[in-house]
C-alpha cells in the first residue's frame, strides 16, 4: 500500500505558508534574532528563531485564543493550510480521520507563566491544565475539523514530529484511517526552557551580538543550538484514495525508521542514528545508493553534527559523498517537536522543485565536517528519494524516506 502526502502547511521564523517558507529557504534568508517576546539580557543566549507578527485572532475566536497555548495556536493554523491544500477531506468518514501529532515540550508558555502566577500567589487561568497537555493541539486541531479518528500525541523531544509522521504512516497501512493529519509543533522560546537548555550547555552563547551567525550546522567555531519555535503538518492518504478523489500528490512517504541508542539521555550515539537511517531505507524497499538529498538533523552543536556526519558515512559508505546535505536549522534554529516536519516540508518541496535549500553560514567546515552541506547557496538536482532525520534526547533516533510519487 502506497502512502501519499496531498497537503502541507507551516507557519516558521522565516515564513507562514509554505509558499513563504520555501521562497525564504532557496535563498537563505534568516529568521534567527535577538529574543523579542520576553527580557532576555540576563540570559547566556539572548537569541532565538521567533516568529514574528503572528495573529491567532485571524483563525480563532477570543474564547478560542483563552483556552490555547502559542503551541496549538501555532499547529492548528499550519493544519487549517495542510488541510485546505489537500483540497478539504469531506469525502472521508469522520471516524476514518486520525490526527498524529509531535511536541516535545506542549504547553510550556502556559505552564511557566502559571507556575510564575502561583509562586506569586496569584489566581491561574482555569484552563492551565487543557492548556498545558502536549496533546492539546491535536485534540484542538480534532475538535476544529471533526476528526474523529484516532486522536495520538508523539513526545520523543526533538524526534517527536519524525515519530508522529511515522505513527500516521503505520496508521494508514494498517487500515486504521484514511487520511492522517501529522506533524509536529512547538514554542519554546521561553525563559525557563532556554534557562534550562542553557544549564545542560546545548545553547549557543557566542553570538549574541551577532545573532545570524549563530546557528551555523558543520561551520567551524559553532557553539550549540539556537532555540526555535514553528509547526509543520502534512496531509496523509492512501494513494489510490487520493488519486481517486483527485488530489494534488507531492511526494511518497516511503519510509519510517526508528531507534533507540540506549545509552546516554542527552549525548548522540552513531550506532542508533545508523539503525534509525537504515531501517527507513530498508522500509522504503530502496537501497542506500538511492538516496539523492539528506534533510539532516544537524542541530549545530560541536558534538551533534560529527555524530551524524559519521553516521552518514558509515550507513553510505563511498555513496555520501554524491548526496547533497543540508540543515534547515541554520536559518530557522531548532524547532524542538516541530523540527522533522519543517524538515520533511523542506525535503518534499526539494522533490518537488529540484531545488536543495542552502546550509547557511558554513564559509569554513568543521575538519571533522566533510560532505557536501550545500554551503551558503541553493543547489539544483534531479531528486527522486529524500531522507528527513530528526535525534531527540532520550536517544531516540528517526529517519523518514520521501521519494517521487509514481505517474
Amino acid at each position: 500500500m502506497r502512502i501519499v502526502v496531498t497537503g502541507m502547511g507551516i507557519v516558521s521564523p522565516i515564513g507562514a505558508s509554505v509558499g513563504q517558507f520555501w521562497n525564504a529557504a532557496i535563498n537563505g534568508n534568516n529568521g534567527v534574532d535577538r529574543i523579542q517576546c520576553f527580557y532576555a539580557s540576563n540570559n547566556r543566549s539572548r537569541i532565538a528563531g521567533e516568529i514574528k507578527d503572528f495573529d491567532p485572532k485571524s483563525f480563532l475566536s477570543n474564547k478560542q485564543i483563552e483556552q490555547t497555548d502559542r503551541f496549538s495556536q501555532l499547529a492548528i493554523h499550519a493544519a487549517n493550510q495542510a488541510i485546505a491544500d489537500a483540497g478539504g477531506l469531506e469525502c472521508y468518514e469522520p471516524r476514518r480521520l486520525a490526527v498524529s501529532l509531535g511536541s516535545g515540550m506542549g504547553g510550556f508558555a502556559t505552564f511557566e507563566s502559571s507556575a510564575d502566577r502561583k509562586f506569586r500567589n496569584r489566581s491561574i487561568p482555569p484552563f492551565t491544565v487543557p492548556r498545558t497537555m502536549a496533546n492539546s493541539a491535536a485534540a484542538w486541531i480534532a475538535t476544529l475539523h471533526g476528526l474523529k479518528g484516532a486522536n495520538l500525541t508523539c513526545s520523543t523531544a526533538c524526534s517527536s514530529g519524525g515519530n508522529a509522521i511515522g505513527m500516521g504512516l503505520d496508521l494508514l497501512r494498517a487500515d486504521r484511517a484514511d487520511a492522517v493529519i501529522t506533524g509536529g509543533a512547538e514554542a519554546c522560546v521561553l525563559p525557563l526552557t532556554i534557562a534550562g537548555f542553557e544549564a545542560l550547555y546545548a545553547l549557543s552563547t557566542g553570538f549574541n551580538d551577532d545573532p545570524q551567525h549563530a546557528s551555523r550546522p558543520f561551520a567551524k567555531g559553532r557553539d550549540g543550538f539556537v532555540m526555535g519555535e514553528g509547526a509543520g503538518i502534512l496531509v496523509l492518504e492512501k494513494e489510490d484514495m487520493a488519486r481517486q478523489r483527485g488530489a494534488t500528490i507531492y511526494a511518497r512517504l516511503a519510509g519510517y525508521g526508528c531507534a533507540c541508542d540506549a545509552t546516554h539521555i542527552v549525548a548522540p550515539d552513531i550506532d542508533g542514528q545508523v539503525a534509525a537511517m537504515e531501517a527507513a531505507i530498508q522500509d522504503a524497499g530502496i537501497t542506500p545508493d538511492m538516496v539523492d538529498y539528506i534533510n539532516a538533523h544537524a542541530t549545530s552543536t560541536p558534538l551533534g553534527d560529527v555524530v551524524e556526519t559519521n553516521a552518514i558515512k558509515q550507513l553510505f559508505g563511498n555513496h555520501a559523498k554524491e548526496i547533497i546535505i543540508s540543515a534547515t536549522k541554520s536559518m530557522i534554529g531548532h524547532t524542538i517537536g516541530a523540527s522533522a516536519a519543517i524538515g520533511s516540508i523542506a525535503a518534499i518541496m526539494s522533490l518537488q522543485t529540484g531545488i536543495i535549500h542552502p546550509t547557511i553560514n558554513l564559509d569554513e567546515a568543521d575538519l571533522e565536517c566533510d560532505l557536501n552541506y550545500a554551503p551558503n547557496t541553493a543547489l539544483t538536482k534531479s531528486m527522486n528519494t529524500v531522507l528527513c532525520n530528526a535525534f531527540g534526547f532520550g536517544g531516540n533516533n528517526v529517519s523518514l524516506v520521501f521519494s517521487t510519487p509514481i505517474i
